[in-house]
């Protein structure tokens, strides 16, 4: 019972910033939203920024294991593997179970934008799950090399930051015009690209 609370006050949280942003995000119409008293909130959480770094952690650190790491966990096909990763995004993003939406953009994205820059610990939290994200696609991108799947004279560490950041401004584009058509014209060149490794 107590991890259903912990659970609903994380996800209440990842919702509201992620819909509105931190700053126009009211604590007590989250509580109000998942159902739970202020009591119950400083139960599990000491401030709104500590179950802030909890929702960056938890929510965002599974999104990245159910969209890359799962996916990347083979002995085989590396290259079409991340190429699938980037396609799934477009279904993601439509699917109503998933924390994505494209009208919203990439919470990751967003929040990097918006938190970042006024705390320490949050960048150190949004800097971990981007960490991540980047050493699933250093290690794929590095199999894949060791597979004989692409050529080799490419460093790994740098392809994959790139990836991640055309990803990222592929889907502040659709967020932009509010259209997924276009992620999936940029991710056809990215695609394209990783093709031609």
């Amino acid at each position: 019972m107590k991890n259903d609370l912990r659970e609903k006050l994380i996800n209440a949280m990842f919702e509201a910033i992620y819909t509105k942003g931190y700053h126009a995000s009211n604590l007590n119409e989250i509580l109000k939203n998942a159902n739970i008293s202020k009591g119950g909130l400083y139960h599990h959480f000491a401030s709104k920024k500590e179950l802030t770094i909890a929702a960056i952690e938890e929510v965002l650190g599974k999104a990245i294991f159910e969209l890359w790491e799962k996916p990347l966990e083979v002995e085989e096909n590396y290259i079409k593997n991340i190429v699938a990763c980037i396609r799934n995004f477009s279904q993601h993003s439509e699917d109503e179970n998933t924390a994505f939406d494209v009208k919203f953009g990439c919470p990751l994205n967003n929040m990097i934008q918006e938190l970042s820059v006024i705390d320490d610990e949050f960048a150190l939290a949004l800097q971990s799950v981007h960490k991540r994200w980047h050493e699933v696609l250093q290690k794929a991108l590095e199999n894949a090399k060791d597979s004989d799947e692409c050529r080799s004279n490419f460093n790994a560490a740098d392809v994959a930051l790139f990836i991640i950041s055309s990803i990222e401004g592929a889907i502040s584009s659709a967020k932009l015009f509010q259209d997924i058509s276009c992620y999936n014209r940029s991710s056809q060149e990215l695609i394209a690209y990783i093709k031609g490794l």
